[in-house]
């Protein structure tokens, strides 16, 4: 039955479910079997013809009167025409407005064509200009390039306190340099360039502790009145953790007392 099913749902290009309601529908309708039908439907053998009830026979007419067709052999009225209302027409689009007319006092804006390497060479440039000023203009003071203390002769005691200072190392940790910038303030005049003894200068590498450009102007180490002293000097040098409150100074107790007078000496006349 599955396979007259199938011929039949393909004779009539139909699903097999709609072909198997509709073949049960024609069998119960016409009196036949469900496979005659499926079978008359996929081509294998004739639809066998209805079976007919008997009809029920009437009395005949009256002479005279003829004779009225059978309500099934009546014909069918024909349908009334269903009137059918005409679309409404979709309404034509509006024309275009034209464009107002320009006169000739209107303003015509036109593009401008921009060049962006042109923009960052300009900022490069200004960046440049920015860091030249913020980096070498504090140091140019109008002379040498070489900052140095200013006139200061040393004495003989101090330019021997001037070699144990550059063999000791002391310009590792300490500068001679007071630069025109706001981090210097307060620690004497400038340095600059056109003192006469440029022997007497010691630029050092880095300022990990004071610089001792004008050491010999600052006040006394514990609070004596006066500008510090090679005494006072000495006692520092010596004893750092007497004088001193903070920090990590090295002692230089382990120099004789000519070199350590000496570099004493030195160290006080810087002014």
């Amino acid at each position: 039955m599955s396979d007259q099913l199938a011929a039949a749902a393909a004779a009539l290009g139909a699903p097999e479910h709609l072909v198997e309601r509709a073949a049960l529908a024609r069998a119960e309708a016409d009196g036949t079997t469900y496979e005659a039908v499926l079978a008359a439907w996929g081509g294998g053998a004739p639809l066998p013809a209805p079976t007919a009830a008997p009809e029920p026979r009437t009395p005949p007419a009256a002479s005279g009167t003829p004779e009225a067709p059978p309500a099934a052999l009546a014909p069918e009225p024909a349908p009334a025409a269903v009137a059918v209302a005409p679309a409404p027409a979709s309404p034509s689009p509006a024309p275009p407005a034209a464009p107002p007319a320009l006169s000739k006092a209107t303003p015509r804006l036109t593009g401008v064509k921009l060049h962006p390497l042109r923009t960052w060479i300009m900022m490069a440039g200004l960046f440049v200009v920015g860091l030249v000023i913020a980096l070498v203009g504090p140091y140019n003071t109008g002379g040498d390039s070489r900052h140095v203390v200013p006139d200061a002769p040393l004495s003989a005691l101090g330019h021997q306190g001037r070699a144990v200072y550059s063999k000791q190392g002391c310009g590792y940790c300490h500068t001679q340099l007071v630069r025109p910038v706001l981090a210097d303030v307060g620690l004497g005049p400038v340095t600059e360039s056109w003192a006469d003894s440029l022997d007497t200068a010691t630029f050092g590498v880095q300022r990990i502790g004071p610089d001792l450009a004008h050491v010999g102007n600052r006040t006394a180490y514990g609070g004596d009145a006066g500008t510090v002293t090679a005494d006072d000097l000495i006692i520092l040098l010596s004893t750092p953790d007497s004088v001193l409150t903070s920090g990590n100074h090295p002692s230089y107790a382990h120099l004789s007392d000519h070199d350590l007078t000496a570099l004493a000496t030195y160290l006080s006349e810087l002014k």
